[in-house]
């Protein structure tokens, strides 16, 4: 996965491409990036957890209130499915009320990530 990151994040520095890749031998995510416009790469292997702390502080499209209620109405569904994505999805896009609100998001990945990656937090907890 790549994500390209704008200047502002960077205090001072140019933009820069965020590569994200996994190794399954070591269950680990390599974090590679690389400036715009000069420097050499930086890389570094973390966990699943720190990799999406990290991408959720990258992330410089925010939620709106629109966007913040399905995210919202989508965790209680995914807890009724057992945190299936799948199901969930399924199961909300059969609400009529939810699927009128749904087209109008301009944020439908973004929503779906948090969504994901709060089920997995939640899923973690629950085998501790």
């Amino acid at each position: 996965m790549e994500i390209n990151l704008v200047e502002e994040q960077f205090n001072n520095l140019d933009g820069a491409t965020l590569r994200i890749m996994y190794d399954e031998n070591q269950n680990l995510n390599l974090l590679e990036l690389e400036p715009e416009k000069s420097g050499d790469p930086v890389s570094v292997w973390v966990d699943e957890e720190l990799k999406n702390r990290m991408l959720e502080a990258l992330t410089i499209i925010k939620l709106n209130d629109l966007d913040t209620k399905l995210y919202e109405t989508l965790k209680g569904v995914l807890r009724k499915y057992d945190y299936n994505l799948i199901e969930t999805l399924a199961a909300a896009k059969d609400n009529i009320d939810f699927m009128i609100i749904w087209m109008y998001s301009e944020n439908k990945s973004l929503i779906v990530q948090k969504l994901v990656n709060w089920a997995v937090e939640q899923e973690e907890n629950n085998e501790i």
